[in-house]
């Protein structure tokens, strides 16, 4: 008998991203798995479309209703708590993503051969182009708070299992992770809050894998109009969040904090190129927020 994986998927308004995110986990090759769907307070009909999954027999699907949006770390937490004492490994999946058939069995197959591992990501392309990766691990740069990802137009170059910092989005977690460290640090709510999971497990003593042979994809566009609107929906979070994963796990907090002038020019010149002045607006109040947490000793 394969150990168990228990697949948490947390979700908000996006019913048939999810939909199709359920069928790709259903369609695993993998002989034992759960799938635990983190509903986030969705209006668009996700409860009952989950709901009508189960009454037709889709017997290993499980539905936790949150009674309003708690965000990616709220959503993996609760799933956490639901997700069965069984299950050797829980892997994390955004809604808006599919797999290959043979996709938890590769990470699997990885995270069993080396006791030291806690954590396997997957190869992952954008769904719109599947010779383009939209991240292969991602690192990040503990001056500047920089995300590096690990991506771009598919060349064999990330064909190695390997460690990485940072497993974005897709993340297989050995239970004893868990045990461990605990769950997602609801501080975050979203944005930077795999990267605080990731160093935490490696602060721990636990190695974070990237696993070629395991493929995902992601459904945003690849088009660079559309990143950046979407960078300045985050601002807030990218903002606030940063300062506070900087605190914790950053080179010099201080030398860091000379660097926030050319983010605001960053985040400026965007708000400005893309019509959207809510963009610098929320950056501003998202590092304002962060600094207050990490100055008020909180962080």
């Amino acid at each position: 008998m394969k150990k168990q994986v228990s697949v948490v998927i947390p979700t908000y308004n996006l019913k048939k991203e999810l939909l199709e995110c359920i069928e790709s986990i259903v369609k695993q090759d993998y002989p034992n798995l759960e799938i635990v769907v983190v509903d986030n307070g969705s209006t668009d009909g996700t409860v009952k479309s989950i709901k009508s999954l189960i009454i037709n027999g889709l017997t290993n699907l499980r539905l936790v209703e949150n009674a309003r949006n708690l965000g990616v770390t709220g959503g993996r937490n609760a799933g956490i708590k639901t997700a069965s004492g069984r299950a050797a490994y829980l892997f994390f999946f955004d809604h808006d993503m599919v797999a290959e058939t043979d996709m938890i069995a590769q990470l699997v197959k990885v995270a069993e051969s080396d006791p030291k591992i806690g954590i396997v990501t997957p190869k992952i392309y954008y769904f719109g182009d599947k010779k383009r990766i939209w991240a292969a691990g991602t690192g990040i740069n503990l001056w500047t708070g920089q995300i590096i990802f690990r991506g771009g137009e598919d060349e064999g170059q990330y064909e190695e299992v390997e460690e990485v910092q940072v497993a974005p989005a897709a993340i297989l977690v050995k239970r004893k992770v868990l045990d461990k460290i605990g769950g997602f640090d609801d501080i975050y709510f979203a944005t930077y809050e795999d990267t605080d999971f990731c160093f935490r497990a490696k602060k721990a003593g636990f190695r974070i894998i990237y696993a070629p042979k395991a493929v995902a994809y992601h459904k945003i566009p690849v088009d660079y109009e559309f990143a950046m609107r979407r960078l300045l929906s985050r601002s807030y979070f990218v903002g606030r969040n940063r300062i506070i994963f900087m605190k914790r796990f950053g080179r010099n907090f201080w030398a860091f904090l000379l660097f926030l002038p050319i983010y605001f020019a960053y985040y400026t010149f965007l708000s400005l190129r893309f019509k959207k002045k809510g963009g610098i607006v929320n950056f501003v109040k998202g590092t304002l927020e962060g600094l207050g947490l990490v100055l008020g000793g909180e962080v």
